[in-house]
């Protein structure tokens, strides 16, 4: 194909549902910061002055939290995300209800609390699959990814030598210009972060239909004569804490308690084995006598695992901490001004055929609107399927 063909094949992918494709961006975006976002509107999440969030002491977190447990169970206990960060619990009601709580890392001492669903869950759950059912939301939000990689691929072939223009400076001689010029620079410094997220938004839709990769089986249930799941005494906790700090290289990360899916106490973990989830290591104890049941860790899994467990931490920029997200977030910035610029120029090519007249932007804007056709309303009725059902959701939840 020339390079006339590849660009009708460029816009064709990335205008269409293009609006569709910057709320998947943005929404993405601000993922990748949303618990730092939460921080900033969740005082009791805070901890001023920052400690070595690395030294929780979780013996006493987990004594203050069951102090404080009537109505609700502790499911999970979960480490500081960065040194400014308190430590998360996890509560559970009969009525299903999820209830966060914050303990110092070092004290143990209760700090506030906050619903389950706040702005990490809001902005986690719109990009990945637009508050829809998960195999729907999902395979949509996937196929979209796949509309942009192919514009991303098409953008290459469209400037064979694209390698010379990374540090070229946007020509300011009209607005043609300089719009065309400022949206391949953003094209070329975010491509990258593109085809990250593209390659993992295609497996993430490969394992949502089947290639998902399983774990070797683990023995997560004990014989015990009580029918509901019994929460570890504090001296069962501090000898499974013991026996994880002695006998296993594994930070903990999150602890599980006991439910009725699994009835033992599972510590899940990070140890020198890079670009895993925190599940991908665990050491599971009986939670009436503390004694180790099973582990498993990363570094003794299949490929087909090691990729799995990859994709979160690639797709988020969460392998190297707050360093990584920030960088993670810049450029998402800036793809999220691709699709806006690339919207503006398919706007502008039409104006181009009346150059004798002065450009006007909301024109640009009307042209664009019109080259979407029919598929700018599909992707108004998801965007507004995805707001609704977050009304509804938000407000179930305040209302139980």
């Amino acid at each position: 194909m020339n390079k006339k063909t590849w660009y009708k094949w460029h816009s064709l992918a990335g205008i269409k549902l293009s609006i569709l494709i910057c709320f998947i961006l943005i929404t993405g975006t601000l993922a990748v910061i949303s618990h730092e976002i939460d921080w900033l509107a969740n005082p009791s999440k805070r901890v001023l002055p920052a400690v070595d969030s690395s030294q929780v002491n979780w013996s006493a977190v987990y004594k203050q939290a069951s102090k404080r447990q009537s109505d609700y169970l502790i499911q999970s206990i979960h480490s500081p995300i960065d040194d400014w960060f308190a430590v998360e619990v996890l509560t559970q009601n009969k009525d299903e209800l999820i209830r966060r709580e914050y303990y110092h890392p070092v004290t143990g001492q209760y700090q506030g609390d906050g619903r389950w669903y706040n702005w990490q869950r809001f902005f986690r759950m719109s990009h990945r699959h637009l508050m829809m059912p998960t195999i729907y939301g999902t395979s949509i939000v996937c196929v979209v990814g796949l509309l942009m990689f192919f514009s991303l691929v098409s953008g290459f072939f469209m400037f064979p030598k694209w390698w010379k223009n990374f540090f070229r400076k946007p020509r300011t001689q009209n607005r043609i210009v300089f719009w065309n010029d400022c949206h391949r620079l953003f094209g070329l410094w975010s491509s990258w972060l593109l085809l990250v997220v593209c390659i993992t938004g295609v497996w993430y839709l490969a394992e949502l239909w089947g290639l998902d990769a399983d774990f070797p089986e683990q023995k997560t249930h004990i014989k015990t004569i009580q029918q509901q799941p019994v929460m570890p005494s504090q001296r069962v906790f501090d000898t499974a804490l013991k026996g994880v700090k002695e006998h296993h290289d594994m930070e903990i990360k999150a602890i599980f308690m006991p439910s009725e899916r699994r009835n033992t106490l599972v510590f899940q973990g990070q140890n020198d084995t890079s670009l895993v989830r925190d599940r991908a290591n665990n050491v599971i104890f009986n939670p009436l006598t503390g004694d180790y049941v099973s582990s498993r860790f990363a570094q003794e899994q299949s490929l087909h695992v090691r990729i799995s467990e990859a994709a979160d931490p690639l797709h988020f920029g969460t392998f190297y901490g707050i360093s990584s997200k920030i960088v993670y977030f810049i450029f998402g910035c800036i793809l999220s001004a691709l699709a806006i610029s690339g919207t503006y120029m398919y706007g502008l090519k039409f104006v181009r055929q009346h150059r004798q007249l002065p450009i006007k932007r909301k024109q640009v804007w009307q042209l664009s609107w019109q080259g979407m056709h029919y598929w700018r309303w599909l992707s108004i009725l998801l965007i507004a399927i995805c707001l609704i059902l977050t009304v509804i959701i938000f407000t179930r939840i305040v209302a139980l």
